[in-house]
């Protein structure tokens, strides 16, 4: 596969390279077979003069760090995803830092100015020429509004959209070239991963989607006085400048070192609870909760900060994992190889035997153990890797996010309380999920979402049987049966009747629940209720048959 040459950076690919056989990757380089190109012969004028006793996984976090701000938000983004690049090289990549020079005050100036199309003096009245924080996307500076309003300003920086595209476009080649000339290394997938890393950082550097971001959370703590958001200014705020509250308070990694003077006991009920709250109920997650990201203010409160990524699940995958999670905490783990085939993360035709010896192994580790000493992040954690090496398993992203961050809150609240038990938080709250998934409502509100995939299943049905009969009449398909398949099939056919009653109970019900008119039972018209009753017995009594007839 020729390397393309449109649009690349090639004094940026050749920092790259020359990077790469810094820190003795010069095998990997070799590879790729970029030498003997007009260009390529000059990538290959550097040696490596560092004599370096480092694992692979540490020498590529010193290539990322040396090779700057995308490069460090990618190797960020793979600590996330062990499931991706192994739990060594993850682990490796949390060493990370985001730290970056500050850019001049006059930059600023300029950029605030152009994005509002007014000078500083006329937006704010007064703006810290001194920034309060620097990273490789932005750089955050304090402010007061006219009305008074002290807030911090974040300013992205600039040329970073510029750097990242280029950057982007190398990644892209160097990925693909890695996946197709590099065999023992397919198996990371690097194209998907900088996939990922693509989707991630973009929404980074929209400060927009970081306001409503920020918004959206506070909305969905707006009844719980212990959590909260910074509150954001909309009208001083663009893709490039995000203008919110000043939050005073004290970092929540501080009270960690130093719990003196606060309620530890609190702020770790409120810290799991919150999360507990996004990933189960809300479907909408903080993905990086790291203690950095959360202050404590006045009154116990616990405000998270920095809304740039974050993760989105629905109510199906809420659910899923609600179940999987009770499943695991009480050790059923033949439900738990369930679970995992119906949420397709393993195919039904896994050795059944090998897995389940393979969990009972991993709980082993944390049952017999109290509580408290139970961290449902690393239970999580330790799952997904041997179901990713062994069994070929595909995880979700969303899971590998939720499991890191769960770990990180775990690890919050078990230094703040050494006594705290998660499970006894965590339970509840899955429960309470599980209960609506099962309410009146909400299976007439799945039967009412559903209803034209039923009526067209009860339609077609008849039109299926005659074409399948037609077959065996035809020859294409033979049946060889006895008197005793026979009675079989009488029985089948009888169930499948009682099937097509019960099919048609509910459709008929799921139209009648529309009408808001009537006796009501529940929020819903007396009729319909009945129709959903029935539908029910009728079920119950036919799943009851059908288990009383294979116990015979």
């Amino acid at each position: 596969m020729p390397f393309s040459r449109k649009g690349v950076d090639y004094p940026r690919l050749k920092e790259i390279i020359q990077a790469l056989m810094k820190y003795q990757f010069d095998n990997v380089v070799g590879e790729l077979e970029l030498k003997g190109s007009r260009w390529g012969d000059l990538l290959y004028k550097y040696d490596s003069s560092i004599d370096l006793d480092a694992t692979a996984p540490e020498r590529l976090r010193m290539v990322f760090e040396e090779l700057g701000p995308t490069f460090i938000k990618l190797g960020q983004m793979m600590s996330t995803r062990p499931d991706l690049v192994g739990q060594q090289m993850a682990t490796e990549f949390t060493k990370l830092q985001d730290d970056t020079l500050p850019f001049d005050f006059d930059t600023v100036k300029l950029i605030v100015e152009n994005e509002f199309d007014k000078p500083l003096s006329e937006v704010f009245q007064v703006f810290g020429k001194k920034q309060l924080a620097a990273a490789s996307i932005g750089q955050v500076h304090s402010a007061v509004l006219k009305d008074g309003a002290l807030v911090a300003v974040k300013v992205q920086r600039p040329g970073i959209q510029d750097t990242v595209e280029k950057d982007l476009l190398i990644m892209h080649h160097l990925a693909d070239l890695i996946n197709n000339r590099i065999s023992s290394l397919r198996v990371f997938n690097f194209p998907e991963i900088v996939d990922e890393f693509e989707k991630s950082i973009r929404k980074e550097m929209d400060y927009t989607l970081e306001a409503r971001n920020a918004e959206n959370f506070q909305a969905n703590f707006a009844g719980n006085n212990g959590i909260r958001a910074p509150i954001i200014f909309q009208e001083y705020s663009t893709s490039l400048v995000l203008t919110m509250e000043f939050i005073q308070g004290t970092k929540m990694s501080q009270v960690m070192e130093n719990q003196e003077g606060f309620d530890t006991k609190l702020l770790a009920k409120r810290v799991a609870q919150s999360y507990f709250q996004q990933i189960m109920l809300d479907g909408f997650f903080h993905a990086d909760p790291h203690p950095g990201n959360m202050y404590v203010l006045e009154d116990k409160v616990v405000c998270y900060i920095d809304f740039g990524m974050m993760g989105h699940i629905d109510q199906d995958f809420m659910q899923n994992l609600a179940e999987l999670f009770i499943q695991v905490i009480d050790y059923k783990v033949d439900a738990i190889i369930n679970q995992l085939i119906y949420m397709d993360v393993i195919d039904d035709y896994v050795d059944r035997s090998s897995l389940k010896r393979d969990i009972m192994d991993i709980l082993d580790h944390y049952y017999g153990a109290s509580l408290n000493e139970m961290h449902m992040g690393n239970i999580l954690s330790d799952l997904a890797i041997p179901l990713i090496t062994k069994y070929q398993a595909r995880i979700p992203p969303e899971f590998t996010l939720i499991t890191r961050a769960v770990t990180l809150i775990e690890e919050v609240a078990h230094t703040l309380d050494g006594e705290f038990d998660a499970t006894a938080q965590f339970k509840p709250m899955v429960r309470k999920l599980l209960l609506k998934k099962f309410s009146p409502k909400n299976m007439a509100d799945l039967f009412k979402d559903n209803m034209f995939e039923m009526e067209h299943l009860v339609k077609n049905l008849p039109r299926n049987i005659n074409r399948m009969v037609a077959k065996i009449d035809n020859g294409e398909i033979r049946v060889k049966y006895s008197d005793e398949l026979s009675e079989d099939i009488e029985r089948t056919s009888n169930k499948l009747v009682v099937a097509i009653i019960i099919a048609a109970l509910l459709l008929g019900s799921s139209w009648i629940i529309q009408i808001d008119k009537g006796p009501m039972v529940w929020g819903m018209p007396l009729l319909g209720f009945l129709g959903f009753a029935a539908s029910g017995v009728l079920g119950l009594s036919l799943i009851i048959y059908i288990i009383s007839y294979r116990k015979i």
